[in-house]
């Protein structure tokens, strides 16, 4: 599946290589829906770097629309991750 970037992606630096390995490499898990009524989906994991990452996705035909992807602590719960993101 492509990988498309909304334009605040860039806010933090991050590479569409690093966003990749995120995505390819962690579980997803449902986060709602669009406004459109497209299903989100987010992940949370670690780059091929070590920097972990959070990171919401829309569900199109064709490709994941990221929304959202910025660097977050390496300690912080998981648990407390997916309540902010949902």
């Amino acid at each position: 599946m492509k990988y498309r970037f909304a334009k605040s992606i860039g806010n933090y630096g991050i590479s569409d290589e690093s966003a990749a390995y995120l995505i390819e490499n962690n579980q997803s898990f449902a986060v709602g829906l669009s406004r459109e009524g497209n299903k989100k989906i987010a992940w949370v994991g670690f780059d091929q770097y070590g920097i972990r990452f959070e990171c919401i996705a829309i569900v199109f035909i064709d490709a994941l629309y990221i929304i959202h992807l910025k660097p977050i602590e390496a300690k912080e719960d998981i648990d407390e991750v997916k309540k902010r993101l949902w």
